[in-house]
């Protein structure tokens, strides 16, 4: 008899409600239960977990897409590459891994594997690779028609070690020139991308960090530090970054406008994602470096008596009997931690790191402070904030090289100076190493802070609008303080220089600025897509300037102008302000042909009072040629064709459009004016146009090629000419009369070579090649470049070497060379030295740079890595010889020449103006290894020891050999001495020689880095 439901509900309730009842049931379900947990033991788990890293260094990738295939269910990794499915559904799987940047991975995995470690190995070709391009939104590869270099930062950190971010883009870039100034701690760099275009501005490219634009000027500091100058680059802190996009020339960098013709620097710095707990990061970073070989690379110097007797003075040699070693080794630290994560409704990345540095000389070395905080917030799936900012403060010791420094003081030191005043011990200036370090003190304080806050806003599926408000704002603290002299070494010095003095710089520099945009996506038919974008950008850079100077302490101790008994000042003020708007518009046909064109207008208040506005326009193409149904060529796996004219700008300098006064005493002791510059009101921004063409491919599915054709044309360059006396004016006059051309090509590759389960090996290499050529000076013959022997001069390159080139020449009986025969020019016969031409010599800018790296992974779990660079094709002037042999005399040709050529000896005896110094200008070609270390990935357990999720440990060597054939200490050395007493100098050919500069150190750091 069937029962209802009904009844036998009542029944059960009724049974339990007795206390028998109870424990029947009670009795009943733990039997159950025991029954059936020998039945879920032999469940196997569906659980499936991981790490993924990259091949190539090891490093976790952070937002890797895992996913099983054929489903949906998966997972993005966290900060330390770490994932976690729950339940992947069968016994046997397959994992699927996407991340742009990275080829895809598949592995076939057993469920319940809990220590699975995928490997990502890194593509140069990737088309749906998003980067940023200054429109509202990320732009895909595949619809870019210029060259943009990304270089992931948090990768090439973890397994290089680099200790700033101008070695972070050195050589991982091609076409983008890396020029260091010197190896002391905290000296900069220099950058130029695709060589020079300017015979008189600034070379260098703009620099934006998250969109918001900040100040890069080069060499700051006071006149005195010579080769040494800090880079307000480098106050970036590499491990906040997460990755560097370079934007090249006037076809990438038209819709930045006025002063973007060097190209754009963009700086993308690492955010937070949500998680389910915080992710904290601890980094430890120990090193040393030393001056290599100083034995062998520091000459000895000569001195012949009035007997004949021969002479020799080595500073090594020397100091080493007297138990002193010139350059201790110098040491290199810093500590950094973050923590980061979020929820799907606000994500924080906080960070902090403290940098202590100290160089081979006791007066050189830097303590460093920076944080940074990065929150994003997404308060509604149509809008999202990102606020972010950034501090840095400290200060830096550079210490002293071109001229008043140790390292002049071993180059030109003299056997004579030793015999007749033995307190200098025989040092060049008179000044052995510890009075320099005692004594001399030139030092950067540095406040710097970054604002910035984002505002994305998505009010349709079609439409994105976004605004960016910035602020950078750095205070620099310059000064070259030359302390109060103890009595013991007094001698050395005038009785007012050893007193003491203070030179002091300051300078506050702020960037405004404000940038909206706006796109419209949508497709107009089936296969046609439309994408515009409109948008305007506001940028006003603010310079105050004082400086003052102190001389003559009263007493040791005072280090203020202030105390000094002689004193001076001056101040200044300058402001620059541009306005610029821009539209764009790109078609995309079935997502694999794209054209895109564009036009900006600009207004900048250094443009004269009688030019108005400047227009850009730009036009690119691509054509994903790979996917078309027509494609057959099988082991070309990708293959992007692109093309792209585009024009940009470069600003004048301030108030060179402006007609001005300069202030003087007049009759009667009034103040009074008189004419200072005539200006120009029709003085415009110089104008580059460039054309590019090239590919993107990928090969046999291991070989990534980028290959990049460029030809540039600045027009309307800005040169000093002359002005007539007539006019009530001195000087000189900036017009747009000059026109330089810049070609070249770069290839950049990327080869798998060997891809095993427990070995790879990755072959990364670029090259970039340029040449530069000045076309028309206004009919000016030439135009002194401003550094020694250098000139502008058409049908050449900008800023070669021109002096005259002697061919022969004979010694008479006392060693003077006569019968000198010099280059009488292109198709004439040597002819006499006194009438002969100056001769083209070469170029400052290398013709050639690239690199080559090869990684090779060893059980997933250590990472070997070598880098070589490369730069060739250009000359430096080798100050340290000029000035030993032909204006101090104390090389060894000049106490006995027969030793040596006719020709070198002309050089040295008749050189001392640079006339006859042809062979004084040397290559500089060099090929360095650049990197070498070891990365290793602790496994977990061991890992867990700290309690870390993630443990690696780095060893790594920097700069530890060069082949070159430069006769002097460092062909990559340069002195940044300036003629300005106010500002940096932004004359791009300031670094064209080397004069007694600290050469590149090698080095040697190990660094930990753990992840909570």
């Amino acid at each position: 008899m069937r029962q209802e439901p009904s009844q036998v509900g009542a029944r059960a309730t009724s049974a339990l409600a007795s206390p028998r009842g109870w424990r029947r049931a009670a009795i009943t379900a733990l039997t159950l239960v025991a029954s059936a947990t020998p039945l879920l033991a032999q469940q196997p788990s569906r659980v499936v977990s991981g790490t993924v890293v990259s091949a190539a260094t090891l490093t976790p990738i952070q937002g890797a897409d895992v996913r099983v295939q054929g489903s949906e269910t998966g997972v993005l990794t966290d900060v330390s590459g770490r994932f976690r499915i729950a339940d992947v559904g069968a016994d046997q799987v397959t994992i699927v891994v996407r991340r742009i940047r990275f080829q895809p991975v598949t592995q076939k995995v057993t469920a319940g594997t809990t220590d699975l470690r995928l490997t990502m190995t890194e593509a140069t070709v990737q088309l749906d690779e998003v980067v940023v391009t200054g429109t509202t939104v990320g732009t895909q590869q595949r619809s870019i028609g210029n060259s943009v270099a990304s270089i992931s930062a948090a990768q090439e950190l973890e397994r290089s070690a680099v200790p700033d971010v101008g070695a972070l883009i050195n050589a991982r870039a091609p076409g983008v020139i890396v020029t260091s100034g010197s190896g002391r701690a905290g000296s900069g760099t220099g950058i130029a991308i695709r060589g020079r275009s300017t015979m008189s501005l600034s070379q260098q490219p703009l620099l934006y960090i998250d969109g918001v634009r900040v100040a890069n000027d080069v060499s700051t500091g006071t006149r005195a530090q010579g080769g040494s100058g800090v880079a307000r680059l480098n106050d970036i802190a590499p491990e906040d970054i997460e990755s560097i996009e370079i934007i090249k020339g006037p076809a990438a960098a038209t819709i930045y406008g006025t002063e973007a013709s060097n190209g754009v620097i963009q700086v993308i710095t690492k955010r937070g994602r949500a998680s389910d707990k915080a992710r904290w990061g601890l980094g430890f970073r120990q090193g040393t470096s030393w001056f290599q070989d100083p034995e062998g690379r520091l000459p000895t110097n000569y001195g012949k008596t009035t007997s004949g007797e021969i002479l020799t003075w080595n500073a090594m040699e020397m100091e080493k009997a007297r138990g002193f070693d010139i350059w201790k080794n110098g040491r290199s630290q810093s500590y950094t931690g973050s923590v980061s994560g979020g929820t799907n409704l606000a994500q924080y990345y906080v960070s902090s790191t403290y940098d202590s540095d100290k160089g081979i000389e006791p007066n050189n070395y830097l303590d460093r402070f920076s944080g940074n905080a990065n929150i994003n917030m997404t308060p509604s799936a149509k809008i999202d904030v990102n606020a972010r900012v950034g501090y840095v403060t400290g200060t830096t010791h550079l210490g002293s090289d071109y001229g008043l420094g140790a390292m002049a003081g071993t180059l030109y030191g003299s056997p004579l100076l030793a015999a007749a005043v033995p307190l200098t011990r025989g040092y060049g200036f008179n000044l052995p190493p510890e009075v320099v370090w005692g004594v001399v003190d030139n030092s950067q304080e540095l406040n710097r802070f970054t604002g910035s806050l984002t505002f994305n806003h998505r009010p349709t599926s079609w439409f994105t609008q976004r605004f960016i408000a910035g602020i950078d704002q750095t205070s620099e603290d310059n000064q070259n303080l030359n302390n109060y002299v103890p009595t013991e070494w007094k001698p050395l010095f005038s009785a007012s220089a050893a007193k003491g003095s203070l030179l002091q710089d300051r300078r506050d520099i702020t960037y405004a600025s404000g940038d909206y945009s706006g796109t419209a996506k949508f497709n107009l038919t089936s296969s046609l897509a439309s994408n515009t974008s409109i948008g305007g950008q506001y940028y006003r850079k603010k310079i105050r300037y004082g400086q003052v100077s102190g001389r003559e302490f009263p007493a040791p101790g005072l280090k203020t102008a202030a105390s000094a008994a002689i004193r001076d000042g001056q101040q200044d003020f300058v402001v620059n302000t541009t306005i610029g708007l821009y539209a764009q518009e790109q078609l995309g046909w079935n997502d694999r042909l794209f054209l895109t064109g564009a036009v900006r207008v600009d207004n900048n208040s250094a443009f004269g009072e009688d030019f108005d506005f400047a227009t850009y326009p730009k036009i690119a193409g691509t054509w994903v040629i790979s996917e078309e149904p027509f494609w057959k060529v099988g082991f070309i796996n990708t293959l992007k064709l692109r093309t792209a004219y585009g024009v940009s700008g470069l600003q004048p300098d301030v108030f060179t459009a402006l007609r001005t006064f300069q202030p003087i005493t007049g009759s009667g002791d009034q103040p009074a004016v008189t004419p200072q510059l005539i200006g120009n009101p029709d003085l415009k921004p110089e104008r580059g146009t460039e054309f590019e063409v090239g590919f993107d491919a990928m090969t046999f599915n291991r070989l990534s090629l980028e290959f990049t054709f460029f030809d540039k044309t600045t027009k309307d360059a800005i040169l000093l000419r002359p002005v007539a006396p007539s006019l009530g004016f001195p000087g000189s006059q900036y017009v747009n009369v000059g026109q330089v051309k810049n070609h070249g090509f770069e290839a950049r590759a990327t080869l798998q070579a060997l891809a095993r389960d427990n070995f790879s090996w990755e072959v990364t290499g670029n090259v970039g090649t340029t040449k530069d050529e000045i076309t028309d000076l206004g009919g000016i013959p030439f135009i002194a470049a401003g550094a020694p022997a250098q000139r502008h001069v058409k049908g050449y390159p900008i800023g070669g070497f021109w002096t005259k080139r002697i061919t022969s020449a004979t010694l008479d009986a006392n060693g003077r060379a006569q019968d000198l025969q010099c280059d009488g020019g292109p198709g004439a016969a040597p002819m006499p030295c006194a009438t002969a031409p100056f001769v083209f010599l070469g170029t400052i800018t290398p013709k050639a740079t690239g690199a080559v790296g090869n990684t090779f992974t060893l059980w997933k779990q250590l990472s070997l890595y070598a880098l070589v660079d490369f730069k060739s094709g250009n000359k430096i002037l080798n100050a340290d010889e000029f000035n030993r042999c032909a204006a101090l005399s104390v090389c060894e040709v000049n106490v006995d020449p027969s030793k040596y050529d006719p020709t070198y000896v002309a050089n040295v005896q008749n050189g001392s103006s640079l006339v006859l110094a042809d062979q004084f200008f040397q290559k500089a070609s060099f090929a360095m290894l650049r990197e070498v270390s070891a990365t290793y990935s602790l496994p977990d357990k061991y890992a867990r020891y700290a309690r870390a999720s993630r443990a690696s440990l780095t060893m790594a060597g920097r700069n530890l050999h060069r082949w070159t054939g430069y006769k002097g200490l460092d062909p990559e050395s340069r002195s940044l001495a300036s003629s300005s007493t106010l500002t940096p100098s932004v004359n791009p050919f300031q670094a064209t020689f080397s004069q007694a500069v600290t050469p590149t150190l090698a080095q040697f750091i190990a660094t930990l880095n753990l992840t909570f």
